[in-house]
């Protein structure tokens, strides 16, 4: 007796494995393809988001300053005098004393706490005289120096302690204490600078103060300054602060980790200084 069994001959069992095969191979080149374009578009989102940040943060804190503000403007690093406290002066009756009322005041994060300082500026008069390095003497806080601005026109809805009366001007300022109207900042130093990445090999890291911010970048990045005769130099004397018109940031940003691509992003942007 004779029996039919159904199955696969051994050519059908071969073209099936070599098609199968092929299916395997055409879905593994597909995934190793979208894991490439995956990769290769975060190194791209990682770059551009460097420069933007780098953009925001850079731009929004240095536009606050003025050439009178300059400390240090190197090719790598460049330090600026920035403001923690702001008040503007309401008596300054007694030989030696001010009363002040502050209107602002900025979160000292990341600035150089051992570097602190006074200015201030006269009513109707543009520059600010310094004295690096010191701080006025407080007198008295609270309700006595907010009853005598009150008198002298601030509101009575500012809280009391944003009053204080302040001595030590004369052996510091060519014109002793300050009149009343004039304007007054407190300030410490800010500093930006391109150093090695602590976080990514053999690159090179913004830094604010001692933080690191935004990274990597191509070890090119640098600080440079557009003067006001149109040039532009890589670094500025102490006795040139006032002809810089601009700072200029030029990096270029490149994938996360490894960066297998070879992803880049240039950038390039002006920080004008306020007149």
């Amino acid at each position: 007796m004779s029996s039919n069994e159904a199955g696969f001959t051994l050519v059908e069992a071969m073209i099936s494995l070599v098609i199968s095969g092929l299916i395997a191979s055409a879905l593994l080149s597909l995934m190793l393809g979208q894991s490439r374009f995956y990769e290769r578009t975060d190194d791209q989102i990682w770059a551009e988001q460097s420069n933007r940040a780098t953009f925001d943060i850079v731009s929004s804190e240095l536009r606050m300053a003025s050439t009178a503000d300059l400390l240090a403007a190197e090719s790598d690093s460049i330090a600026v005098r920035f403001d923690i406290m702001r008040a503007i002066v309401c008596d300054s009756v007694n030989t030696d004393e001010a009363t002040l009322m502050v209107y602002d005041t900025v979160a000292a994060w990341g600035l150089d706490g051992g570097f602190t300082g006074t200015s201030y500026s006269d009513p109707y008069v543009e520059d600010f005289e310094f004295a690096d390095s010191w701080l006025p003497t407080t007198v008295s806080t609270g309700s006595g120096p907010k009853a005598t601005c009150v008198a002298s026109g601030a509101p009575t809805s500012v809280a009391d302690n944003n009053f204080a009366s302040f001595s030590g001007w004369a052996g510091n300022f060519t014109d002793g204490v300050p009149d009343p109207g004039a304007m007054v900042r407190f300030y410490s130093r800010l500093s930006y600078h391109f150093a090695p990445s602590t976080f990514f090999q053999s690159r090179t890291a913004l830094w604010r103060g001692a933080q690191e911010l935004v990274g990597p970048f191509e070890n090119t990045a640098a600080f440079s300054y557009v003067m006001a005769d149109g040039s532009v130099q890589n670094s500025v004397a102490s006795g040139n602060f006032g002809q810089v018109r601009a700072i200029r940031v030029t990096a270029t940003a490149v994938g996360d980790g490894a960066n297998r691509y070879g992803v880049e992003r240039d950038i390039q942007f002006d920080v004008a200084f306020r007149n």
